[in-house]
């Protein structure tokens, strides 16, 4: 099978036009906090372009890789992201949308897992999607979640947003290699992050 230079592979259509709700006077990020295999404290950019995008820069630490070299512990990179909120009282967001865009180069046999998860803390609410792509595969990818039923942070005037990514690849061992990333050589990728508002 052939594949062009930019494949794209969508879990769900839709609309990047972020609704037009009435969003609050003020709104600022106090705090980014990430850990985990793939995004350790200080390797990832995130910030506010309007009002309803937040674009994510991953960097190399967020890349899957199996083959015959590699250890089995490098299969799979977990992304937890925790995103602190201020803004002006009698409001609530949600993440509406989101659309993560990798590289990918895998041999026939070889399947890649992006997963996302999202949720705020103290609620028990969360949505969760997974696109899964099988080799042979050689290109970049886009992943859009059409997140149907939005979670929304409670009222007030500040929230924490989580959301945890996870690349990875299987089988951990086998002829075929792969590498499941959110960056190519040349340069970050950049992933967004769709916010709808509300009075509350």
């Amino acid at each position: 099978m052939k594949f062009t230079p930019f494949t794209v592979l969508t879990l769900a259509a839709v609309s990047l036009a972020a609704p037009q709700y009435q969003a609050p006077d003020s709104f600022k990020i106090t705090s980014v906090v990430s850990g985990g295999s793939g995004c350790p404290q200080d390797s990832i950019d995130i910030n506010w372009t309007d009002k309803g995008i937040l674009p994510i820069y991953f960097n190399k630490q967020f890349t899957a890789t199996v083959g015959t070299t590699r250890d089995p512990t490098d299969s799979r990179k977990n992304c937890q992201i925790n995103l602190s909120l201020a803004f002006s009282p009698g409001f609530s967001f949600a993440v509406f949308s989101a659309d993560y865009t990798g590289w990918a180069d895998l041999d026939a046999g070889v399947t890649g897992n992006v997963k996302s998860t999202y949720y705020f803390s103290g609620e028990q609410a969360q949505a969760t999607s997974t696109l899964s792509i099988s080799g042979p595969f050689h290109g970049k990818y886009l992943k859009e979640d059409d997140i149907a039923l939005a979670v929304w942070s409670p009222c007030g005037s500040d929230a924490m947003l989580n959301v945890n990514s996870e690349v990875a690849l299987t089988p951990l061992s086998g002829p075929g290699n792969g590498v499941l990333a959110a960056t190519r050589e040349e340069g970050r990728l950049v992933s967004n992050l769709y916010v709808q508002w509300r009075k509350c």
